[in-house]
């Protein structure tokens, strides 16, 4: 593992920059004084002292008494069971929050009316769209209707919306995927269409997701330019006449695509006839 993906990987856990960058440094160095550290990490003196003082407080470097003083970085092992037990006792407390605020919403908000039956939700951030995509599969009592892409697909298994899907299925929900079957994604989709019926649509890029046929969550905003995908913006929405709209779409798509069973055995065929 390089430096940088070690550092990223402590960031992922809940170290900010500054800090992630002094602890693997300080780590590699051994005990080292505060100069020392900020130098090796080529963080500004400010930004490591401010560093130092956190990890500190959160008890993930030791501090010895020479002066000038000198920091060590706890054992990793140790610095994870520590951030377990801050991730467990924020848990907790969120818990507490949260039944706090349920039980007083009513007399806080003063909501006495039923919401707009029209509502539009924008979300940002390929975490935060994938998040909510797994409650809107997962929450499906008839069907799901999804065209996609590759990338789309390939995401949703990393996120669980698959495992959410087939659970669904199991519990009677239909489903049916268009997408564009090709040569360079035979293999992903060839399991895909082992699970769900799936037919090819030649060149399609639109990303959209219809459930119960009351509600889509549609990809307006596609951000490959970074990895975590933070430009990637998607909308919900129960408007009857955007769902109708995009309900038509599909089953004309549908109905104009080819099974993917017959159009992974076409890819396949050329291969056949080079190997003879």
């Amino acid at each position: 593992m390089k430096l940088s993906e070690a550092t990223d990987a402590l960031e992922r856990v809940g170290l900010g920059r500054y800090e992630a960058l002094v602890f693997v440094n300080l780590a590699r160095a051994g005990a080292a004084t505060a100069g020392e550290v900020a130098r090796v990490s080529g963080v500004n003196r400010v930004q490591t002292y401010r560093a130092l003082e956190s990890l500190e407080a959160r008890g993930l470097v030791e501090v010895t008494l020479d002066r000038p003083r000198r920091y060590a970085a706890r054992a990793l092992n140790d610095v994870f069971e520590m951030i377990a037990d801050e991730k467990r006792s924020e848990l907790e407390e969120l818990g507490e929050v949260r039944k706090a605020l349920v039980e007083a919403w009513p007399r806080l908000s003063g909501r006495t009316r039923e919401p707009p039956s029209v509502r539009l939700q924008v979300i940002k951030g390929r975490a935060q769209i994938y998040r909510t995509l797994r409650q809107f599969v997962a929450g499906a009592n008839e069907e799901v209707l999804a065209f996609t892409t590759t990338k789309g697909l390939q995401r949703s298994y990393r996120a669980g919306i698959n495992e959410a899907l087939l659970s669904a299925m199991r519990r009677g929900v239909k489903s049916r995927i268009a997408a564009d079957v090709n040569a360079a994604n035979a293999a992903l989709m060839s399991r895909v269409a082992e699970q769900v019926p799936l037919r090819h649509v030649e060149h399609q890029r639109a990303r959209f997701i219809l459930v119960d046929r009351t509600a889509i969550l549609a990809f307006l905003i596609q951000d490959e330019r970074t990895i975590r995908g933070d430009g990637e913006t998607a909308l919900w929405t129960n408007s009857p006449d955007f769902v109708k709209a995009h309900l038509e779409f599909f089953e004309k798509a549908w109905t104009a695509g080819m099974p993917a069973k017959v159009r992974l055995r076409a890819l396949r065929r050329p291969e056949q006839h080079s190997d003879s």
